[in-house]
Protein backbone atom coordinates (compact mmCIF):
# COMPACT_ATOMS: atom_id res chain seq x y z
CA UNK A 1 0.00 0.00 0.00
CA UNK A 2 2.78 2.43 0.86
CA UNK A 3 4.50 1.70 -2.48
CA UNK A 4 1.30 2.61 -4.30
CA UNK A 5 1.09 5.97 -2.48
CA UNK A 6 4.72 6.77 -3.27
CA UNK A 7 4.19 6.01 -6.97
CA UNK A 8 0.98 8.11 -7.12
CA UNK A 9 2.39 11.12 -5.26
CA UNK A 10 6.01 10.90 -6.42
CA UNK A 11 5.57 13.95 -8.67
CA UNK A 12 3.98 15.94 -5.89
CA UNK A 13 6.81 15.62 -3.38
CA UNK A 14 8.07 19.17 -3.80
CA UNK A 15 4.57 20.63 -3.69
CA UNK A 16 3.69 18.68 -0.55
CA UNK A 17 6.92 19.76 1.13
CA UNK A 18 6.26 23.42 0.21
CA UNK A 19 2.69 23.27 1.51
CA UNK A 20 3.85 21.60 4.71
CA UNK A 21 6.54 24.25 5.24
CA UNK A 22 4.04 27.05 4.59
CA UNK A 23 1.56 25.56 7.09
CA UNK A 24 4.33 25.16 9.67
CA UNK A 25 5.52 28.76 9.25
CA UNK A 26 1.99 30.09 9.37
CA UNK A 27 1.18 28.21 12.55
CA UNK A 28 4.42 28.73 14.46
CA UNK A 29 5.78 32.04 13.12
CA UNK A 30 3.20 34.32 11.49
CA UNK A 31 0.29 33.82 13.89
CA UNK A 32 2.35 34.35 17.08
CA UNK A 33 4.00 37.43 15.53
CA UNK A 34 0.59 38.87 14.59
CA UNK A 35 -0.67 38.22 18.13
CA UNK A 36 2.43 39.97 19.49
CA UNK A 37 1.77 43.00 17.27
CA UNK A 38 -1.85 43.23 18.35
CA UNK A 39 -0.86 43.05 22.01
CA UNK A 40 1.86 45.67 21.66
CA UNK A 41 -0.33 48.05 19.64
CA UNK A 42 -3.25 47.75 22.04
CA UNK A 43 -0.87 48.82 24.81
CA UNK A 44 -0.08 51.98 22.84
CA UNK A 45 -3.71 52.98 22.41
CA UNK A 46 -3.82 54.41 25.93
CA UNK A 47 -0.82 56.61 25.20
CA UNK A 48 -1.99 57.72 21.77
CA UNK A 49 -5.54 58.54 22.80
CA UNK A 50 -4.73 60.16 26.15
CA UNK A 51 -6.38 63.53 26.71
CA UNK A 52 -3.09 65.33 27.25
CA UNK A 53 -1.69 64.20 23.90
CA UNK A 54 -4.90 65.05 22.06
CA UNK A 55 -5.21 68.44 23.74
CA UNK A 56 -1.61 69.42 23.00
CA UNK A 57 -2.07 68.43 19.35
CA UNK A 58 -5.42 70.23 19.09
CA UNK A 59 -4.20 73.52 20.42
CA UNK A 60 -1.14 73.66 18.19
CA UNK A 61 -2.76 72.78 14.87
CA UNK A 62 -6.55 73.09 14.94
CA UNK A 63 -9.07 75.73 15.89
CA UNK A 64 -9.86 76.61 19.48
CA UNK A 65 -13.31 76.10 20.98
CA UNK A 66 -14.26 79.81 20.85
CA UNK A 67 -13.56 80.01 17.12
CA UNK A 68 -15.51 76.80 16.45
CA UNK A 69 -18.50 78.01 18.50
CA UNK A 70 -18.72 81.16 16.35
CA UNK A 71 -19.32 79.09 13.20
CA UNK A 72 -22.99 79.03 12.17
CA UNK A 73 -25.14 76.03 13.05
CA UNK A 74 -28.79 75.15 12.66
CA UNK A 75 -31.22 72.33 13.34
CA UNK A 76 -31.87 70.11 10.33
CA UNK A 77 -35.46 70.27 9.16
CA UNK A 78 -37.59 67.90 7.09
CA UNK A 79 -36.87 67.61 3.36
CA UNK A 80 -38.16 70.66 1.50
CA UNK A 81 -37.77 72.92 4.53
CA UNK A 82 -35.41 75.92 4.43
CA UNK A 83 -33.23 74.26 7.10
CA UNK A 84 -32.93 70.99 5.17
CA UNK A 85 -29.40 69.85 4.40
CA UNK A 86 -28.60 69.42 0.70
CA UNK A 87 -26.64 66.16 0.99
CA UNK A 88 -28.38 64.72 4.07
CA UNK A 89 -25.19 62.78 4.80
CA UNK A 90 -22.30 63.85 7.04
CA UNK A 91 -19.01 63.41 5.14
CA UNK A 92 -17.05 63.05 8.41
CA UNK A 93 -18.93 60.12 9.99
CA UNK A 94 -20.74 58.99 6.83
CA UNK A 95 -23.98 58.89 8.80
CA UNK A 96 -27.23 60.37 7.61
CA UNK A 97 -28.35 63.73 8.96
CA UNK A 98 -31.72 63.22 10.61
CA UNK A 99 -34.41 65.78 11.26
CA UNK A 100 -33.75 67.65 14.52
CA UNK A 101 -29.96 67.11 14.58
CA UNK A 102 -27.64 70.07 14.96
CA UNK A 103 -25.79 70.80 11.73
CA UNK A 104 -22.87 73.18 11.23
CA UNK A 105 -22.31 74.85 7.85
CA UNK A 106 -18.81 76.18 7.21
CA UNK A 107 -18.93 79.81 6.04
CA UNK A 108 -16.09 79.66 3.51
CA UNK A 109 -17.34 76.73 1.41
CA UNK A 110 -20.92 76.18 2.69
CA UNK A 111 -20.39 72.43 3.29
CA UNK A 112 -22.59 71.10 6.12
CA UNK A 113 -21.83 68.42 8.73
CA UNK A 114 -23.08 67.11 12.05
CA UNK A 115 -21.93 69.79 14.50
CA UNK A 116 -20.25 67.24 16.79
CA UNK A 117 -18.37 65.64 13.88
CA UNK A 118 -17.03 68.82 12.31
CA UNK A 119 -16.19 70.30 15.73
CA UNK A 120 -13.93 67.34 16.47
CA UNK A 121 -12.41 67.64 13.00
CA UNK A 122 -11.74 71.37 13.35
CA UNK A 123 -10.06 70.88 16.73
CA UNK A 124 -7.49 68.71 14.93
CA UNK A 125 -7.08 70.62 11.65
CA UNK A 126 -8.40 73.99 10.46
CA UNK A 127 -9.68 72.81 7.08
CA UNK A 128 -12.97 71.70 5.56
CA UNK A 129 -13.16 67.87 5.50
CA UNK A 130 -14.50 67.94 1.92
CA UNK A 131 -12.68 70.67 0.00
CA UNK A 132 -9.80 71.51 2.40
CA UNK A 133 -10.68 75.22 2.52
CA UNK A 134 -8.66 76.77 5.37
CA UNK A 135 -10.14 78.64 8.34
CA UNK A 136 -8.07 81.04 10.48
Amino acid sequence: MAGFLIRVYSGWGVELAAISLAAFLLRYAVVPYANHLVASLSGLSGVVASDAVVASYCYTSGLDGATISRLPCFVAGPPGDAAAVATMECPVCLGSVEEGETVRALPVCRHAFHARCVDAWLRLRPTCPVCRATFR
